[in-house]
């Protein structure tokens, strides 16, 4: 039965229609048959490929386009999809114009009922941002990681109920762990000295996505304190709910320490230097005062129980004096040696307990802050 002039018609519009939705489409529709030869190909080809549609007759103008490195294996992907009748890959092509371009490649076998006019589809798709993206995101995480092993300082990832997700080995060492395994077992909520700052800390991030630079006390395994400086956000998956929290911890325990120090080395020195002020005067008084009592006084048994009275005075301003050049000199060259703030008298305490594991003191400090 021949189709009607209203057949032929309806048949004409769905064409037309359909030929406007594949010439509007970005992706590149390309039909070869089973020997390569060109088919069709859709407008988009110009825009992607970067050559005129009438010079795309067959597979090998986009064989020429594929990056050298690439060409046997898109070749191969060509060749295998007769059998396996679907498949998939993303390679590179470099336009006449120099342009370097991704393309996502989507193939399937069409084929009538009785396997005659069989023919290759492919859907081809520019994915350049994508792939830059994704190497822009693997060059990120590459040098976060290095980072990570690399700081110095403790950095770490936890789970939101403080379990450790990772920590880099120089953080094992604060909390006072042999190894990185060891430490993954812990929970970084034991090692606040107070705990309750951690809730506080936890709602300002997850308020505000990060805090920066927030002073706190933490307790490693040996019961040591440390005075730390933490930074510290939270990674959320694409539901904005909270996976993990990452942070820095940099010890300023040393830091704090050393401006301690200084202000009681200036003030062990103007209390020194106004002591010894006052003890030269009392000197100075004394020798006056036997001098005078050499010409002004006839009485030898009393001019001795003065001079008694100034050798007491001489020797007590020398033991003041002694003292005052110990407490400060143990302040001028104080260095390393903890010392209780509360007790001054611990300054001379130079003889302090090692750990054996790890090597480190509680006064010690990291790399300065990248």
């Amino acid at each position: 039965m021949s189709p009607t002039t209203a057949d032929l018609q309806q048949f004409a519009e769905i064409k037309e229609r359909l030929q406007s939705i594949l010439h509007a489409m970005s992706e590149v529709i390309l039909s070869l048959s089973p020997e390569g030869e060109g088919r069709y190909i859709t407008p988009a080809a110009e825009a992607l490929l970067g050559i005129p549609l009438r010079h795309f007759t067959s597979l090998d103008q986009l064989f020429q386009l594929v990056h050298p490195e690439e060409v046997s294996t898109v070749r191969q992907f060509y060749a295998d999809l007769a059998e396996s009748e679907f498949g998939e890959m993303e390679y590179r092509i470099v336009t006449p114009s120099g342009h370097h371009k991704w393309i996502h490649d989507e193939g399937h076998v069409a084929f009538c009922p009785d396997r005659l006019g069989q023919r290759i589809d492919h859907v081809l798709r520019d994915v350049t941002a994508r792939r830059h993206a994704m190497e822009a995101l693997a060059n990120s995480e590459a040098r976060y990681r290095d980072f990570f092993h690399s700081t110095q300082d403790m950095a770490y990832a936890v789970h939101p109920d403080g379990t450790f997700l990772d920590i880099n080995e120089a953080g094992a060492r604060m909390l006072g762990f042999c190894s990185r395994e060891e430490a993954l077992q812990a929970n970084i909520v034991d090692f606040y000295e107070h705990p309750e700052e951690r809730e506080h800390f936890l709602a300002e991030i997850n308020a505000h996505g990060a805090i920066r630079g927030r002073h706190l006390r933490m307790r490693t395994r040996d019961g040591r304190i440390l005075e730390v400086d933490l930074t510290a956000r939270a990674k959320r998956n694409e539901h904005g709910e909270v996976i993990a929290y990452e942070g820095i911890v940099h010890n300023i325990t040393q830091t704090l320490e050393n401006q301690r120090n200084r202000v009681l080395r200036q003030a062990a020195g103007s209390v020194c230097h106004h002591l010894n002020t006052h003890l030269m005067q009392i000197l100075a008084a004394k020798d006056g005062l036997v001098e005078e009592l050499d010409h002004t006084l006839d009485d030898a048994q009393l001019r001795q129980a003065i001079r008694a009275y100034c050798q007491d005075i001489a020797d007590a301003c020398a033991k003041i004096t002694a003292i005052t050049r110990a407490f400060n000199s143990a302040f001028l060259t104080y260095k390393e040696e903890p010392y209780l703030d509360h007790a001054i008298v611990a300054i001379f305490d130079s003889l302090q307990p090692e750990t054996t594991c790890p090597s480190q003191n509680s006064s010690e400090s990291s790399s300065p802050q990248s």
